[in-house]
């Protein structure tokens, strides 16, 4: 039983350090990533940068904004036809 509790502690520390990570340091929204973003790229080519959007609103007359990110730190594109025709960012 000795034994068991040492290794729920280093469980707990190691999902707490994942989950850490996973909302700070290893986010793709960013200004390097940001610059890799250029007019006229694939909705694919973006998601290979940034990873799936955070939210994308309902295609209309084939152009769809998505936003990666949230309030305070986020990359949003507009696209038409599936290719990046605008984009901005805020808080990187």
């Amino acid at each position: 039983m000795k034994r068991v509790i040492p290794m729920i502690k280093l469980l707990v520390l190691v999902i707490c350090m994942f989950s850490l990570l996973a909302l700070t340091g290893c986010s793709n929204v960013n200004k390097e990533n940001y610059d890799k973003i250029k007019i006229g790229m694939s909705y694919e080519e973006v998601v290979g940068v940034l990873g799936k959007p955070n939210t994308c609103e309902d295609p209309v007359l084939k152009t769809k904004n998505c936003m990666w990110g949230s309030s305070d730190k986020q990359i949003k594109i507009k696209f038409v036809a599936d290719t990046v025709a605008w984009r901005s960012s805020k808080g990187i």
